[in-house]
């Protein structure tokens, strides 16, 4: 996929029933670096790299800006509706590797087993087949990694091969847009 000539608008935010989906910006930061990259058990699951949890964090805000800049979509910080806490980021990514765009996700430990990925993955790509006019999606998970999956096929996502992308092996399941269900869930983009 290339990236398209856009001419660089406001990130949109979405409202979803428990969640907003909101760009991100550098007051996150010691959020992001506490609750995902300074956390082993959330980084299990994640690309390793030879950064310090800080320098991680402060790359993937630039990488998530410049995506955001090149091709009109990307990842959001993710965070709850009420309390306003920073839960983790959200949203859609190119991969080179494989010239798709993955639903991505990683969500701070305290937020896990609360159906909060399924509902940010779901806003996310019902942004990007309905907003961002993309006939597919993949996405991937470490195989081991039991709740990413679960999330990645209560959206009907259908799993299609093992991969090895990132230095992992990966589990790769595909959505083509006409196969996506909406649903009545609470979804709006401001």
């Amino acid at each position: 996929m290339k990236p398209a000539n856009r001419v660089l608008q406001a990130i949109p935010c979405i409202e979803t029933a428990r969640l907003f989906l909101r760009p991100f910006s550098s007051a996150d930061l010691e959020n992001y670096t506490q609750h995902i990259f300074a956390d082993a058990e959330v980084m299990r699951y994640l690309p390793k790299r030879d950064l310090t949890p800080r320098a991680r964090a402060e790359r993937m805000l630039t990488v998530f800006a410049e995506h955001w800049s090149l091709y009109g979509f990307g990842v959001w910080a993710v965070t709850d509706k009420v309390t306003g806490h920073f839960i983790g980021h959200c949203g859609l990514g190119h991969v080179p590797e494989a010239g798709e765009v993955e639903v991505l996700y990683a969500l701070g430990r305290a937020y896990w087993g609360r159906g909060l990925a399924t509902e940010a993955a779901r806003a996310s790509v019902r942004f990007g087949f309905a907003t961002a006019k993309l006939a597919r999606l993949i996405a991937l998970a470490v195989s081991e990694n039991i709740g990413s999956r679960r999330v990645i096929e209560h959206l009907g996502f259908e799993y299609k091969k093992d991969a090895h992308y990132f230095g992992l092996d990966l589990v790769y399941y595909i959505l083509q847009r006409e196969h996506f269900r909406l649903d009545d869930s609470f979804f709006l983009v401001r």
